[in-house]
């Protein structure tokens, strides 16, 4: 079976980080653009963040939520489901006992121009604290109910489904984050400089690796391409980069998939009828909190019959034999895996729709010809 008669737009985008990768960083962290969004007093006075977005933009603010609260220097910052934030929130939730102009409000969205990005935008408006849109889109209905606008100049190229606008999202709100410790005396300025020459190293550091992932995973595929349900499980930030996962597997084959905590899968998932038709990622960057419960999770699908692939640092030696298991290098620092661990993920959804002759979006999108039908 020749790989390449299944490259679809999952490839083309993952290579792209190559390149996409030091583009971003730079328009990003451009000091002089980051300067312009906001007053330095309004940086100064901020001691709250809330993060949201809709799709995979929500995913990019949880997994960059760590990131976030970890350059900032802020303890109040936030990811609530968009939903949540929209109907539920109300000043308390919002402003957490602080005053209106110490509160920052940010909407994800490449395109800008969701009505829930809107709705969260003029929410923030109407209790009196900043908004902000992190997008690619200045002249969207986002960008016009925001207060500041947050540019990520994203250069043109394939994003379907999206991918590239994932990841220059994840490095934008790395550099808001970054950007306000600096101006909080929070980091140094050699601090948010090694912060964006990081980022940079390490995704290029995991795309030395790709041929060899990709030749993994597509050799899964053949086999994984029969099964209608995939779980994918992730802890903390990787629990967003499991979101994006499934969302990756529904939107290019269009099966059943959903994600999980190690915690809430050993309670409950664990218990599914037939455990040898459904697919199950688990992302287990070593050294974090729940490595030791993500191991006990894992020997536990295996032990059940699961289909297992696990995207991790670790040793192959640390999980139970039978189990397909992609080494990715070692994140420098915790806060980065998810800016590549959704990577594996991401190839097995494109594989298999590919592998099974299934155009993207249930038939919408032809991921060969890069068109949408009619």
């Amino acid at each position: 079976m020749n790989k390449q008669d299944y490259y679809n737009t999952i490839n083309l985008q993952i290579e792209d980080l190559r390149t996409l990768v030091e583009v971003q960083a730079e328009k990003c962290f451009d000091i002089d653009k980051l300067s312009a969004l906001m007053s330095e007093e309004t940086v100064k006075g901020l001691k709250r963040v809330i993060i949201t977005g809709c799709g995979d933009s929500f995913s990019a603010a949880g997994s960059m939520k760590p990131a976030f609260g970890e350059h900032s220097g802020l303890k109040a910052v936030s990811a609530p489901d968009p939903m949540e934030f929209c109907r539920f929130y109300e000043e308390r939730e919002i402003l957490k006992g602080n005053r209106p102009e110490e509160v920052l409000v940010i909407a994800v969205s490449a395109s800008g121009g969701s009505d829930r990005i809107v709705e969260i935008l003029q929410k923030a408006g109407e209790f009196g604290t900043g908004s902000m849109l992190i997008s690619n889109n200045p002249e969207s209905k986002g960008a016009k109910a925001a207060k500041y606008m947050y540019h990520v100049e994203t250069p043109e190229g394939c994003n379907s489904p999206g991918l590239r606008s994932y990841f220059a999202s994840m490095v934008a709100i790395t550099a808001l984050g970054a950007y306000i410790g600096l101006q909080q005396g929070y980091i140094t300025e050699e601090r948010f400089g090694a912060i964006k020459t990081n980022i940079v190293d390490y995704t290029r550091q995991v795309m030395e690796q790709y041929t060899c992932i990709d030749d993994q995973i597509f050799s899964l595929g053949e086999t994984w391409k029969t099964y209608g349900k995939f779980e994918v499980v992730g802890d903390g930030a990787q629990n967003a980069s499991a979101q994006f996962v499934e969302e990756k597997f529904i939107e290019c084959a269009g099966v059943y998939a959903t994600h999980a905590d190690s915690e809430d899968w050993c309670h409950i998932n664990f218990f599914l009828r037939e455990p040898e038709n459904i697919g199950t990622i688990f992302l287990a960057p070593s050294g974090t909190p729940g490595f030791d419960r993500m191991v006990y999770s894992i020997r536990s699908a295996a032990g059940i019959g699961r289909p297992v692939l696990v995207v991790t640092d670790a040793e192959e030696e640390v999980f139970p034999e039978g189990i397909a298991v992609c080494k990715i290098p070692k994140a420098p620092e915790a806060w980065m895996s998810p800016l590549v661990d959704f990577i594996p993920g991401s190839l097995m959804g494109g594989y298999v729709a590919a592998l099974e002759n299934k155009l993207f979006f249930t038939g919408r999108y032809d991921y060969r010809t890069q068109t949408w039908k009619v």
